[in-house]
C-alpha cells in the first residue's frame, strides 16, 4: 500500500530562501506546492487542500496575515506556520490572524518539520 505525500503550501516571496526550504521539505518526503505572495496561498490551498501551510510574514500584494485570514475563511482547519524573522509584535499579529505556530528564520530543519506537524519528523 503507498503512502500519502504530506502536502505543504509555501509562500515566500524572497526566491533563494524559497527555494532553500523546498529543498529541505522535499528531501524529507514533503510534496511542496510554492508561491511567492498571500494571494496565490489562498488559491493553492482551495486548489490542493494541503496538510500544512507555511507562510512567509511579510510578503507583497498580499502578506501572511491576510493570507491566514483569507485561508481560515476558505474553512481550513489543518496547521498554518509563520516562518519570519520578524519580532514579537509580528508574532502577536500573527496569532490574532489564526496562525497555529511561529516558527523563526533561521530554523533546524527538526524544528521546522515538527511545526508542520510532518510525519517525517518523528
Amino acid at each position: 500500500m503507498e503512502t500519502k505525500s504530506f502536502r505543504v503550501v509555501y509562500a515566500e516571496d524572497d526566491l533563494a530562501v524559497r527555494a532553500g526550504v523546498a529543498q529541505i521539505l522535499v528531501a524529507h518526503g514533503v510534496a511542496v506546492h510554492e508561491c511567492s505572495n498571500g494571494d496565490e496561498a489562498a488559491q493553492l490551498c482551495s486548489v490542493f487542500k494541503p496538510d500544512a501551510v507555511l507562510l512567509d510574514l511579510s510578503m507583497p500584494e498580499v502578506d501572511g496575515c491576510e493570507a491566514a485570514r483569507r485561508i481560515r475563511s476558505q474553512g481550513y482547519r489543518n496547521r498554518l506556520i509563520a516562518l519570519t524573522g520578524r519580532g514579537e509584535a509580528a508574532l502577536e499579529a500573527a496569532a490574532r490572524a489564526g496562525f497555529d505556530e511561529f516558527v523563526r528564520k533561521p530554523s533546524s530543519v527538526a524544528t521546522l518539520l515538527n511545526a508542520l506537524g510532518c510525519p517525517q519528523a518523528a
